[in-house]
């Protein structure tokens, strides 16, 4: 179990108790007895009050919490959840993730997880902790900036890649981006260890996003859900290790990838066609379409999946052909 320091909403006991042997010549185990590790993995278990809490037992939980490999911020659970007053609320957010990342004593932040509703007095902030993030040896990045209400919204954060040097990009593993805007810069030569990319709400064009992924050579989880290309999902390259991929609401007019071990593909959103020309044994494909007479999604699904072999298909309404003995 990783130690990870979670600021969020959940609940906890507010205290811990050993329970004490009553065996002859055995003394009381009390916490600070514990292992460091076990007393860090302790402390990733509690929301922000309990974790300034323990802070205070003695000099030994001074500074636990500051060693944390992963950081989770959340806004509910960072600021007590008083939305009465959201500038308040934003500002007491802001200056908790500051106030943690400066005292921050760890060798490297294996993960950094930020999830509060985008605000334009936000950016400057968000800038900062992805600077620490690459400074900091990250591997997993997680920034869900997505509003509550998001719809007519087009402001989004634009994702600052140009921080990312070489080293820096080569460390990611995972990242996942909600409520941000992508531009590829000129030097970006893609992500050559990432494992895991999950795209929410996303703002990019369809050539960046292409060529994003087709420098991506060791993906094998991708999830792209409401990212409104109104063009081609395509890539090219070969993405030989991809095994998962789900593309959810989104507008695109094709879905077309070079994938010979996908096993696993998920689609819902409006009939369009789907091509995997190289895949060589697609197990399980989930299917739902908005809109598609069953004959014809079926049809174009197996010939142009030709490998699959579970196959689940919804259509909503339901359109079926049906021909009269006269046209026959």
């Amino acid at each position: 179990m990783g130690d990870f320091l979670i600021m969020s909403k959940e609940t906890t006991s507010n205290s811990y108790y050993v329970k004490a042997s009553n065996e002859k010549g055995r003394r009381n185990v009390k916490l600070e007895d514990l292992p460091e590790d076990v007393l860090r993995t302790i402390l990733s278990k509690l929301p922000v009050k309990e974790v300034l809490k323990t802070s205070a037992l003695s000099s030994q939980w001074r500074y636990m919490w500051t060693v944390c490999p992963k950081l989770s911020f959340n806004s509910v659970g960072v600021c007590g959840g008083d939305r009465r007053d959201e500038k308040r609320s934003e500002q007491n957010f802001v200056d908790n993730v500051n106030l943690v990342l400066q005292k921050y004593r760890g060798k490297e932040v294996e993960k950094l997880e930020v999830r509060f509703a985008f605000d334009s007095m936000l950016v400057d902030h968000l800038t900062y902790w992805i600077s620490y993030a690459v400074s900091s040896r990250t591997k997993n990045i997680a920034f869900d900036l997505a509003p509550i209400r998001w719809g007519g919204r087009d402001d989004r954060y634009i994702f600052p890649l140009e921080l990312f040097d070489s080293e820096s990009i080569s460390r990611l593993q995972c990242i996942q981006l909600s409520f941000v805007s992508l531009k590829l810069p000129t030097h970006f030569r893609g992500f050559q260890n990432l494992r895991k990319l999950d795209l929410n709400l996303l703002h990019v064009t369809r050539k960046d996003l292409e060529n994003m992924l087709s420098n991506c050579d060791r993906l094998e989880w991708l999830s792209i859900v409401r990212c409104h290309l109104n063009d081609e999902l395509r890539v090219e390259s070969p993405l030989s290790h991809l095994m998962y991929l789900r593309v959810v609401n989104c507008i695109v007019t094709k879905v077309q990838f070079h994938a010979t071990r996908l096993s696993t593909f998920e689609y819902k959103g409006r009939f369009v066609p789907i091509i995997f020309p190289h895949c060589l044994k697609m197990e399980t494909a989930n299917i739902f379409f908005f809109k598609a007479v069953f004959q014809h999604a079926l049809g174009a699904l197996l010939n142009d999946i030709p490998s699959i072999q579970n196959l689940t298909l919804q259509i909503l309404p339901l359109q079926i052909e049906v021909f009269s003995s006269n046209t026959i």
